[in-house]
């Protein structure tokens, strides 16, 4: 900025005054061209008073101050040159610093070194925050394979090979996740044959059970028409009950097995008064035994909806047989169809002793008995298991409460009214 003469060095005034001393002494009069840029002048005559110059009267009087003084004497940080011409006297203020040689810049940056201090630490900043934006960015992307690592084991997709980091930190972490999903990938593979060979041996034991059980009642139900007597249709009677309890049980059993595997949903559109009137033939069925009061009820529904028609009927009667099975006889049993949105709820309410907390919590996991005092025979702890997994499998959700208006148990089932294609494990 020197070589340039953007900046004046910090001798430059002394320098001219020196080059200059010969015109100002001999000149019939200062002029301004003759004093350097940056510093001020007065001529005085002998009596103290200030001719003609730059100076304000403050500066006039502490230069002629200055003057008396010494002729050549450090004011502050003021400098001064006395030229004791034939009729008067000259006076030059210079400073000894760096200055700007533009009049406008030096005017409103007049410190040169405290500007070269805001620059240095202007570009000190600059250079901090491009490193660290540079750093951050490369960090970013490391940390983005760490990130990906850990979202794949996180949804156990474990057949891939994790990517490298030139980091060593960061290649450590990816090294130990990569161990630890390999030692997670075989031990969820143990667990998965172990689940898919634990429903293999329950299905073939369902249907193997399920071939002497067709025999035995057929033969029960041929004796019942020969028999004629009252005794031997009574047992006959026992045993057809018995074979049809063992037939539910080995349903629930296959059930558990296919509600694990892979289904797709054999989605259509459903006529929602038809459905409900299916549901409702077949509860009033199983209410007639115990004279069960019942209330059905449709609410702002559609004429159709979509979903898989079986599944979601053997959902919703595996709860309404629930509900039968724990209700008094003479008791009130409550069926509800509401349309609310982009949803399908289905109400179902009786008026039983209700689910306790425990059973809030645990009711929709397999096997789970509840309360062990109860004496159905039927409940085997996979009903709300299965309706549960039915509903989820629809894109719907289920909800277990106890009713506030009749005091049993309650419970929603909510499906979606558009069709959702899915396949799931």
């Amino acid at each position: 900025m020197i070589e340039k003469h953007f900046i004046l060095p910090a001798n430059y005034s002394e320098k001219k005054i020196e080059e200059n001393s010969s015109a100002i002494l001999n000149a019939d009069k200062v002029t301004k061209n003759l004093i350097p840029q940056g510093c001020n002048y007065g001529v005085y005559d002998e009596k103290d008073s200030m001719l003609y110059g730059s100076f304000t009267v403050e500066q006039a009087e502490q230069a002629w101050r200055a003057m008396k003084n010494n002729q050549n004497i450090i004011f502050g940080d003021r400098y001064y040159k006395v030229f004791h011409r034939k009729k008067d006297i000259c006076i030059i203020q210079y400073s000894i610093k760096a200055q700007f040689e533009s009049p406008l810049i030096r005017k409103y940056l007049a410190n040169v070194e405290l500007l070269g201090v805001v620059l240095f630490l202007i570009l000190f900043i600059g250079e901090v925050v491009l490193l660290a934006v540079i750093f951050g960015k490369y960090l970013s992307r490391e940390i983005k394979v760490l990130i990906e690592v850990s979202d794949n084991i996180k949804r156990k997709h474990l057949d891939f090979e994790p990517k490298h980091s030139d980091i060593h930190e960061i290649e450590e972490v990816i090294n130990s996740l990569d161990d630890m999903k390999n030692a997670l990938k075989e031990s969820l593979e143990k667990q998965w044959n172990m689940e898919k060979l634990r429903k293999e041996q329950i299905s073939a034991l369902a249907h193997d059970i399920n071939t002497p059980l067709t025999i035995i009642k057929g033969n029960a139900e041929l004796m019942k028409e020969n028999s004629i007597e009252a005794d031997n249709i009574k047992y006959n009677d026992y045993i057809l009950k018995s074979a049809d309890e063992i037939e539910k049980y080995l349903r629930i059993l296959i059930d558990i097995t296919k509600s694990g595997d892979r289904l797709i949903l054999k989605q259509g559109k459903i006529r929602t008064k038809a459905f409900f009137e299916r549901i409702v033939d077949k509860e009033s069925a199983l209410a007639s035994e115990k004279n069960l009061e019942l209330i059905n009820e449709m609410e702002s529904v559609p004429e159709f909806f979509y979903g898989d028609e079986e599944l979601l009927y053997r959902a919703i009667m595996n709860v309404v047989s629930n509900a039968i099975e724990y209700s008094p006889e003479f008791g009130k049993l409550i069926f509800k169809i509401y349309g609310c949105k982009n949803e399908l709820e289905f109400l179902i309410e009786d008026n039983g002793h209700g689910f306790s907390k425990e059973e809030l919590q645990f009711a929709a996991e397999q096997f789970y008995r509840g309360d062990k005092s109860r004496s159905s025979k039927n409940h085997y702890g996979m009903g709300l298991f299965i309706t549960s997994s039915f509903i989820k499998l629809s894109g719907g959700i289920m909800k277990l409460s106890n009713s506030e208006q009749i005091g049993g148990a309650k419970v929603v089932l909510k499906v979606p009214l558009l069709p959702k294609s899915i396949t799931t494990n």
